[in-house]
């Protein structure tokens, strides 16, 4: 089992990866298929690891938009065919940069993993 630690590094590390592939502009996401596809795994791998964060991390800092990620992550795992592609865009566009700041401040306050 990951620590809480480990998972929002995964947050930080596909938080790294969106920002480093993020296109120039919508027209390019629109026309690139695999771009598009590696924007929405790295942001399911951010909706699962905020899915298995621990509750007293949640609980600590309620304005991550845990259930909004979580709930993200569940649509784009199980209802693939409905994929929202403006909103995959906008949140790799919008949120990323916001969630970046945020995880980095939660690692920063919590103590290093004892393994």
């Amino acid at each position: 089992m990951r620590s809480d630690r480990q998972l929002l590094q995964d947050m930080l590390d596909s938080v790294a990866e969106i920002r480093g592939s993020m296109p120039t502009s919508k027209a390019q996401f629109e026309a690139d298929k695999h771009l598009q596809a590696f924007l929405l795994r790295h942001i399911q791998i951010i909706g699962e690891a905020a899915w298995r964060l621990s509750e007293p991390v949640k609980g600590a800092h309620p304005a991550v938009p845990w259930r909004l990620m979580t709930g993200m992550r569940h649509v784009l795992v199980h209802d693939y065919f409905d994929v929202n592609w403006d909103r995959v865009y906008e949140t790799a566009r919008d949120d990323v940069p916001t969630l970046k700041l945020q995880i980095e401040a939660i690692l920063a306050s919590l103590p290093p993993d004892t393994r």
